[in-house]
């Protein structure tokens, strides 16, 4: 007889601080907002920053490799380390926190590199070979964060919350890219005195990026407790970091089949988005320049020299539209889109579409005619549910939408017509900050509460199974879904909550938006612009963009397969 091999041991439960459910909703979600005001920073900042240094555009571009390297990399190898975490304190909250200790560093790194480099050397290139690092160093180091604060949704919801929690975590950051986008544009250098972040605005936008991102974290991680890992499975502890790089290789090409088509519609989704993430703001400026600057238009002198900084500013107007919009959209879709636990094949037999699991009596004591005016506005909201798309049809259609919209990109020729796009694009991003993750949580819920096929509990979270607030107890609580399993099922569902961060960052690519904020970094010159701008030919910028429309649609297509592997 084999001998038997121990189990997974945990100790506590997961909770949330907060009264109602919105308000731990937000606290679980609020690191986001941090994070947002890093990506931003990067994305705005660090291409103009690079120029300033003496950077070519092609040479930017590959810099800029390091978003998604790093989240190739990055997510699924701290993922797999955070599983097997056996700190008192959790498995994704000291990863955060040091993940954001780091990311600080290579902020002040960024914001201060002639200076520090100016220590030793005043070459040039050394100058930008260390800020070439230090954005590769900012972009690993974010992914860290990312990966748990997005693992910490998936462990701490049940399955008919995880879309209730992407959807808060959507709003997190479009909020994030709203805060990131009016601090840009204030003029810090006068407000804050010079000791407080330097004498440019970068630098203090830096500072201001590194305080947001830690009191962001520190939100979280405060409100949230982690159930905590006391002793690894005997499989998981006897493999080596090589054998647990081998092991998340090989799980990349043998996912259930479900979560292979989430990763191939997220992976053409990228490809369309990429484009317009990276360029949106420098094509809306360029736009301007080819078709409406005075010196196309009338031949006349232009007052302004600084045409590189003039892009940036032109383009924080059609982001700041699109982060409201983004914003807005965070907000209204999840009401109009069906929830998991009100999906017909999430009902139980004989249940009539669009209705719960049991009809809700009003108290008693509120009276008959109020129990009739709540009565009507159930029966109402119940016969609206079967008019509402679910989230994957919602997914597909934000898909054709954004493909839609980006393929007029190269017959732009106004600033007003570029503006407008621009800003449109903030409906199907909302939806792609927040679907994905919510179909990856849901399904890797579902498959660790008995799913497809023998692998499925190998490779899923933890079983939690419902949300269960107490009058006694402010907090909300999570049960461990173990009655009634039998004793195998159960070990190896413990063993495979350890796995919940791994299988979400195999995928989970970080939501980076070029978020909105004055498009300078303070140190170009008058004129340093004008050598960086292509106003002759083909628009290659647009075709990009046009090229991302295109991969738009086969995301859609391979959204619309995945509704039919349900």
């Amino acid at each position: 007889m084999p001998p038997q091999r121990s189990a997974a041991e945990w100790h506590g439960e997961p909770s949330i601080r907060g009264k109602s459910e919105a308000t731990r909703m937000i606290l679980l979600t609020f690191s986001l907002i941090g994070l947002q005001l890093t990506w931003g920073l990067e994305q705005t900042y660090c291409t103009p920053y690079l120029l300033s240094l003496g950077m070519s555009k092609s040479t930017t571009s590959a810099v800029w490799i390091a978003g998604p390297l790093s989240g190739l990399l990055v997510q699924p190898i701290v993922g797999a380390l955070a599983d097997r975490s056996t700190s008192r304190f959790g498995r994704r909250r000291p990863f955060m926190v040091v993940g954001s200790a780091v990311t600080s560093l290579c902020l002040i790194l960024l914001g201060w590199t002639k200076e520090i480099v100016g220590i030793v050397t005043d070459s040039k290139s050394v100058i930008i070979v260390t800020a070439v690092l230090g954005i590769y160093a900012l972009d690993f180091a974010i992914n860290v964060v990312q990966a748990c604060c997005r693992s910490i949704i998936v462990d701490v919801l049940p399955t008919t919350q995880q879309q209730t929690g992407s959807a808060w975590a959507a709003r997190m950051a479009a909020s994030g890219h709203v805060v990131g986008f009016l601090i840009g544009t204030l003029p810090l250098v006068d407000i804050l005195p010079l000791w407080l972040g330097g004498d440019t605005q970068f630098k203090k936008m830096c500072l201001v990026a590194t305080l947001g991102l830690f009191f962001a974290v520190g939100v979280t991680c405060y409100s949230v407790t982690e159930r905590v890992l006391l002793r690894q499975s005997d499989d998981d502890a006897s493999q080596s970091v090589t054998a647990v790089l081998t092991s998340l290789w090989s799980r990349i090409w043998n996912l259930p089949p479900r979560i292979q088509q989430i990763c191939w519609c997220q992976f053409w989704g990228w490809i369309g988005w990429f484009p317009f993430l990276f360029y949106s703001s420098t094509w809306v400026g360029e736009t301007y320049y080819r078709y409406e600057h005075p010196e196309q238009a009338g031949g006349s002198s232009s007052t302004s020299t600084d045409n590189l900084g003039n892009i940036g500013r032109l383009g924080s107007l059609s982001l700041v539209l699109f982060s409201i919009v983004t914003l807005i959209s965070s907000v209204l879709l999840p009401y109009l889109v069906l929830k998991p636990q009100d999906h017909p094949e999430n009902l139980p037999n004989g249940t009539s579409k669009g209705r719960g699991r049991f009809t809700p009596r009003p108290p008693p004591s509120l009276g008959k005619e109020i129990q009739k005016v709540l009565m009507r506005i159930y029966e109402s909201s119940a016969a609206t549910n079967r008019y509402k798309p679910d989230l994957v049809t919602t997914w597909a259609l934000s898909n054709l939408l954004f493909a839609l919209i980006m393929v007029w990109a190269p017959f732009v020729t106004s600033l007003r017509f570029a503006t407008t796009l621009v800003a449109l694009c903030g409906v199907p991003w909302a939806v792609s900050c927040w679907a994905p993750f919510a179909e990856m949580g849901v399904e890797i819920n579902r498959l660790a509460h008995g799913g497809d096929g023998p692998t499925a509990a190998m490779m899923t979270s933890g079983g939690y199974r419902a949300v269960h607030p107490t009058d006694e107890d402010d907090d909300i609580e999570m049960e461990l879904g173990t009655a009634g399993r039998p004793n195998g099922l159960l070990q190896r569902s413990d063993e495979a909550g350890a796995e919940s961060g791994e299988l979400a960052g195999i995928y989970l690519e970080p939501g980076k938006n070029d978020a909105t904020s004055e498009g300078g970094s303070g140190s170009d010159k008058a004129g340093d612009g004008n050598k960086y701008l292509n106003l002759k030919g083909v628009n290659s910028i647009a075709v990009c963009l046009f090229i991302g429309a295109v991969c738009a649609v086969v995301a859609a297509e391979a959204t619309r397969r995945l509704k039919r592997m349900r």
